[in-house]
């Protein structure tokens, strides 16, 4: 009879602990209607790799950065430039708060809150046919696509990623994975505009309806995911030394009565 009630209560916990409960109720047209090519939105401090190309390589030269010399002031290259397959590297851009950057002969110009797809086509519209007259292939990439997982997760850390997208299950997979003291009905997804306005959103692992949110199962740059300790963990952590002490100090007080008294 005593046990019983301890059975019970180990039933209910495990219900807490897989994600996304009764996820086989959704149906493929759901999935369907949710179903999109994610694209990142550019971000103020990003730092992006723009290449403009024309079928006349030379035609084109006036609107890529210069390149900076192999070996000269190695730190400043490792942090802001990427390897290019001539003598040198082609330095970066770096969004400025306002979303702008400083283009080779267009100037500044905003692409802050575009997409790649988007940024692209206004730097080509800007390109073609005013100063080109070759069409002009676009390239832009992202060199600083993180993340931050921290709380109760196996690896807090900040991740990265090369392909410019990166899913709320990605990312916890990167970190580990939650502790068994993680709790998973309240997740905070901590998110900052172009705009510098910042966002909270809690998140229920067990939500099935995740997968059809396209706003939460994708990530975007910079986005902060904050696990935070359930009950168990908070009710461990207010026992201190002393407690801890006392604690085995009765322990041990029974142990040695039991063993008087028979």
């Amino acid at each position: 009879m005593v046990l019983i009630p301890l059975f019970l209560g180990s039933c209910t916990a495990y219900k807490k602990i897989p994600y996304l409960t009764d996820v086989e109720s959704i149906t493929s047209g759901e999935f369907e209607k949710s179903a999109k090519n994610y694209q990142a939105v550019i971000m103020p401090k990003d730092v992006l790799s723009i290449i403009v190309n024309a079928p006349t390589s030379e035609a084109a030269k006036d609107f890529n950065l210069p390149l900076m010399p192999t070996g000269v002031n190695e730190f400043v290259q490792k942090s802001t430039t990427t390897s290019s397959a001539t003598s040198g590297s082609i330095q970066n851009y770096i969004v400025d708060n306002d979303g702008h950057i400083t283009f080779p002969v267009l100037g500044r110009i905003r692409i802050g809150g575009l997409t790649k797809e988007q940024a692209e086509d206004k730097i080509y519209s800007m390109i073609y046919p005013l100063y080109l007259k070759e069409s002009p292939i676009i390239n832009i990439r992202f060199l600083n696509y993180k993340v931050a997982v921290l709380g109760e997760v196996a690896r807090p850390n900040i991740y990265t990623t090369d392909n410019e997208q990166m899913t709320l299950f990605d990312a916890l997979a990167m970190a580990g994975d939650l502790t068994i003291y993680g709790n998973r009905k309240n997740v905070l997804l901590i998110r900052e505009s172009e705009t510098g306005q910042r966002s909270i959103r809690q998140i229920d692992l067990q939500d099935k309806n995740i997968l059809l949110d396209n706003d939460i199962y994708y990530l975007q740059q910079n986005d902060k995911i904050y696990v935070q300790p359930n009950k168990t963990r908070g009710n461990t952590s207010s026992i201190g030394t002393l407690e801890t002490l006392a604690l085995s100090g009765v322990s041990l007080l029974i142990s040695v009565i039991a063993i008087i008294t028979r």
